[in-house]
């Protein structure tokens, strides 16, 4: 998967590692939970993520100007760049293979038709539909 965003990235693939690195980390800390996470409500957040991740702000850094404190002086920018960082971070969860992806629709549950507003992944194998109750 490469990277497509507004501004060129002088260090893509080192980005698009730290990213891939956070979702196997993830995924490693809740494999062998029964959890459902919803996109929509940033149960998967790149913010969140990245909070405390000394490597990632300073990869990000590398591609603006800074101020004389090491901070970001173009923050529509990096706002712009982070929304689309997070967008491929959600693409990561969904195609890396670890997660089983439920799409917004309906899902047979128990004999019962039920819906589900939102995009939801789960580690692979623990459910058959986005609903606590869908345990396989």
């Amino acid at each position: 998967m490469k990277l497509h965003t507004t501004m060129p990235l002088k260090n893509e693939e080192q980005i698009m590692a730290i990213l891939k690195k956070i979702v196997t980390e993830s995924y490693e800390e809740i494999k062998d939970e029964e959890v459902l996470l919803c996109i929509e409500c940033c149960d998967v957040d790149l913010e969140i993520a990245t909070s405390n991740d000394f490597e990632f702000e300073e990869a990000i850094k590398e591609n603006f100007e800074l101020d004389q404190f090491g901070d970001i002086i173009d923050i529509e920018n990096y706002r712009r760049l982070m929304y689309e960082l997070d967008a491929v971070f959600i693409e990561l969860h969904k195609t890396s293979g670890f997660f089983d992806v439920f799409l917004e629709g309906e899902y047979e549950v128990n004999g019962e038709l039920r819906e589900s507003e939102s995009d939801i992944i789960a580690p692979k194998g623990k459910f058959y539909a986005p609903f606590e109750d869908a345990l396989k």
